[in-house]
Order: C-alpha cells, then sequence, then structure tokens
C-alpha cells in the first residue's frame, strides 16, 4: 500500500540557513496529515503542530532550519522605518525565545495515511 503524499506550501522567507514560515499557514498546512517532511526528515504532524503553537505569540514567526535535526524556533516580526519614509518588515530573534530541537522520525504513527512535503512557497 502506497502512502498519500500532499504538498502544503507555506509562506516563507530564507534567514539564517531555513525558513522563517508564517505561523497561520504552518499550522493550517500541518493539520491536514499525518507526517510532516522537511527535506529528508519526517516528524509526527499533530505533536509537531502542538509544540510549535506552545511557542508561538502574536507578531512571532517560526523559523525552521533543518541540519540533521528540525529545529524550530520563534523569531520576532518587526516594522523597520526606512529613510524614504517606507516601512519594512525584518525580523529579530526575541529576548526570549524559544526553540526546540527534533530527531528523525520522532512521534512517527505506526501506519501514516498521509504525509505532508513542507516546501515553503517565497514572499517578500
Amino acid at each position: 500500500m502506497k502512502d498519500k503524499r500532499i504538498v502544503q506550501r507555506p509562506y516563507g522567507r530564507r534567514k539564517n540557513g531555513g525558513w522563517i514560515i508564517q505561523t497561520e499557514s504552518l499550522l493550517s498546512a500541518l493539520k491536514e496529515g499525518d507526517v510532516a517532511e522537511f527535506g529528508t526528515l519526517r516528524v509526527g504532524a499533530k505533536t509537531l503542530r502542538e509544540l510549535i503553537r506552545l511557542i508561538t505569540f502574536p507578531d512571532y514567526e517560526v523559523l525552521v532550519t533543518t541540519n540533521g535535526q528540525l529545529e524550530c524556533s520563534n523569531m520576532e516580526r518587526r516594522l523597520k522605518r526606512q529613510p524614504n519614509g517606507l516601512n519594512r518588515t525584518e525580523f529579530r530573534k526575541p529576548r526570549r525565545t524559544h526553540s526546540f530541537r527534533v530527531s528523525d522520525k520522532a512521534w512517527l504513527p505506526e501506519h501514516p495515511k498521509t504525509i505532508l512535503v513542507i516546501k515553503p512557497k517565497k514572499y517578500g
């Protein structure tokens, strides 16, 4: 029996070798499957969704990096005023940062039905 694979493309921005992904779109993407796949790493989507929900605050995004492990941390979204009067969004590491690391194949169900392939879509 072959697993069903769904490609989800939440909005994200590249930073520090990872992706800053909008929290709402990442959480809604993780709702639809049993296993989340970031590159070659696979983790259980339900527990990952609960942990991401715990580290999010208003005006915060999630930085997701993969280098042998899946690391999620929160980043603060700020508006920076340019000299020409325009506002730009920038991301900074908050004073009280929250993060967690997950090894490959953590929280996998015994018989996954749907695998979510998370490939962020570039914005900004």
